[in-house]
């Protein structure tokens, strides 16, 4: 790795968004790419911080401060992807931690992979309550609206956002995914939503299937494990 992603690495770890910043400068004017800053730069830092929280050496504050550098790094590049040929979005993700829950750091991964995989995607952060998903869905015209959550208490609300849709009559408008540390594939399917990932990247083949599947036939969620 060269040193300018080790000190990008560093920077979100530490949650200096400024910092962060000027380092992705350095790095495209030394020719790195947007996916590779952001692959073996930010995502290296995300998950030392993820780590670091895990074994109780950071604390929470530290978790969204790396989150929100993250998430200020994937602003700046993204018009360079734009530019690379990423023009033709493969389709619009709404994403964000469900109402109550402030664990950011699987969020922003599957963010940013869905970003350099080729998704437009509208990250709402954490605590976003039903009627803020419901609202930001219309604006943003959202293929799909992905709930995340790490809190059982939680968990609630992605249920209550497929009901909502259902009654509002807009259950087939949108393609609801879900994930977290307690969701199952069981609990997805007691929802209705339409699919499940357990990581970053499976979370990335999902969306492409879900975006070639027809959702009027589809009887079961899609489960990726």
């Amino acid at each position: 790795m060269s040193d300018v992603l080790m000190k990008i690495a560093d920077a979100i770890y530490d949650g200096d968004e400024p910092r962060t910043l000027e380092l992705v400068d350095e790095a495209v004017a030394e020719g790195i790419g947007p996916e590779e800053i952001i692959n073996q730069g930010g995502v290296v830092g995300l998950e030392r911080l993820g780590e670091a929280f895990d074994e109780l050496e950071v604390f929470l504050t530290e978790l969204m401060m790396g989150g929100e550098a993250m998430k200020a790094m994937i602003e700046k590049l993204v018009p360079l992807m734009e530019q690379g040929g990423q023009k033709g979005f493969k389709g619009n993700v709404l994403i964000g931690c469900a109402k109550g829950d402030l664990h950011d750091i699987g969020l922003n991964l599957v963010a940013t992979q869905l970003s350099i995989n080729g998704f437009r995607v509208t990250n709402l952060g954490t605590d976003v309550s039903v009627n803020k998903y419901l609202d930001k869905a219309v604006e943003t015209e959202a293929d799909i609206i992905a709930v995340s959550s790490l809190l059982t208490t939680s968990a609630y609300y992605q249920e209550e956002l497929i009901q909502r849709l259902e009654v509002e009559g807009l259950r087939d408008k949108y393609k609801v995914i879900v994930g977290g540390g307690p969701i199952t594939p069981d609990w997805t399917r007691k929802i209705g939503a339409d699919g499940y990932s357990r990581t970053a990247n499976l979370a990335v083949q999902l969306c492409k299937e879900l975006m070639t599947t027809d959702k009027d036939t589809a009887s079961e969620p899609l489960i990726y494990e």
